[in-house]
């Protein structure tokens, strides 16, 4: 074979070796494409995966869907946010955005490139952020940032519904102010420090002042409990002395009984003995009778 048929063959398979490679198109796990013929964009949405195109006259515009970060801010004073009570403030603020997957045939005609949804996105932004600014005053807005982020948030995706992307995401990353509001601030912090000082400080007196009353309840407690048990005691010997002079009443009185008793036994032995040893002849009762012998013995008078 000649060089001339080399270089002919060797041409063919070139041709079709560039043919073969620019008659395909790969698109990735987080891609979808748009088939674009001769700059008209077809409205099938192609998936994942090799793809066909025809060579020279057709190609596959590729859309990455993972999220897109966009980051501006008010960058001077002239294009500040003016708060309800007359303060200027400059925002800084970064938004998350995707591309539909279902308005890629709108990408692909009307916004051929990242760049041309900016300034849509940046206008509608900043307007809706001083618009939601404009009827705060900045302390609302330095004390809840977060209610001014849901507020924005809010109405943005309602005003750019109209473009094919969705917004996954939207952040105010710094708010500046001027410094006659930074002063004020110093002077409120150090105003909200002393009025706390004076907190803590009544908080004090007051719990010494409780401690104190306490104190004094647990006192008169004390002496109401003394006096109770002094009365107690009292109560108690009285009770005591009242159940000894009872006792001692009761044992006279049972001295007593026993006593009367022993009289009227020893004087029915007495007479009855008497009545044994009768003769006829009276016994005087001042008489002894010797026990065992029956003997009456007169007793003489002192």
């Amino acid at each position: 074979m000649n060089t001339k048929k080399i270089i002919i063959l060797v041409s063919v398979l070139a041709v079709i070796l560039v043919l073969v490679l620019t008659s395909f198109s790969i698109v990735g796990p987080t891609e979808r494409g748009i088939k674009v013929t001769l700059g008209v964009a077809d409205e099938e949405i192609l998936g994942p995966g090799l793809k066909f195109k025809a060579p020279f006259f057709q190609k596959v515009q590729k859309y990455d869907l993972t999220p897109i970060q966009y980051a501006s801010a008010f960058n001077s004073v002239t294009d500040a946010a003016i708060t309800l009570d007359k303060q200027s403030i400059l925002v800084n603020f970064e938004l998350f955005w995707r591309y539909d997957e279902s308005k890629l045939y709108n990408v692909a005609t009307r916004y051929k490139t990242r760049e041309s949804l900016y300034q849509p996105i940046s206008t509608s932004l900043k307007g809706i952020i001083k618009d939601c600014v404009g009827k705060k005053s900045i302390n609302e807005i330095t004390a809840n940032q977060s209610q001014l982020t849901n507020e924005v948030m809010e109405r943005l995706v309602n005003e750019i519904s109209y473009l094919p992307i969705l917004v996954d995401k939207f952040t105010i990353t710094n708010i500046d102010w001027s410094a006659e509001y930074d002063k004020q601030i110093e002077e409120t912090a150090k105003l909200s420090q002393q009025v706390e000082q004076a907190k803590q400080q009544a908080l004090i007196v007051e719990a010494e002042a409780q401690k104190q009353v306490k104190e004094a309840q647990a006192r008169l407690e004390a002496e109401k409990l003394n006096a109770e048990a002094e009365i107690a005691k009292a109560e108690g010997e009285a009770k005591a002395k009242k159940i000894r002079a009872d006792a001692d009443a009761y044992e006279a009185q049972k001295i007593a009984e026993n006593q009367a008793a022993y009289s009227k036994q020893w004087q029915y032995e007495i007479d009855l003995e008497k009545a044994k040893r009768w003769n006829g002849k009276e016994v005087p009762d001042a008489a002894y009778i010797v026990p065992g012998t029956g003997a009456v013995v007169p007793l003489k008078a002192n």
